[in-house]
């Protein structure tokens, strides 16, 4: 059974690309484990390369691009851990609480799966 698609939302240049590829990457396969479509914004190249080449306007840019492309296709937006120390990750939370997407968050998602794991 497949389920709703899921926005993964979280730090990026606070922690720096290549961790922030690592972070969003395991949520991802973790997320499709369980039977979740995903959408990772670091795989949206056109955006994420506006964010790093073109400054402010860029990184504006690349928010807007990736809030169009949530709302469009996502029913679910997944918070990695410590995704509030995250300018980004705060907008596209607060966009996705007022498309009506429900929230999901890492650390819940990891105690659960470790329970039924017993």
């Amino acid at each position: 059974m497949k389920r709703d698609k899921v926005y993964i939302s979280g730090p990026v240049s606070s922690i720096g690309l290549d961790e922030a590829r690592r972070r969003f990457g395991k949520a991802e396969a973790d997320l499709q484990k369980q039977g979740y479509r995903t959408c990772n914004p670091l795989k949206m190249r056109f955006p994420v390369w506006l964010a790093l080449h073109c400054g402010h306007f860029g990184y504006v840019a690349c928010l807007l691009l990736q809030l169009l492309w949530m709302w469009w296709t996502c029913s679910c937006i997944y918070l990695l851990t410590d995704w509030h120390t995250s300018d980004g990750a705060r907008l596209e939370r607060s966009f996705a609480r007022c498309l009506g997407l429900t929230a999901l968050y890492e650390q819940r998602l990891e105690k659960t799966s470790k329970k039924q794991k017993k």
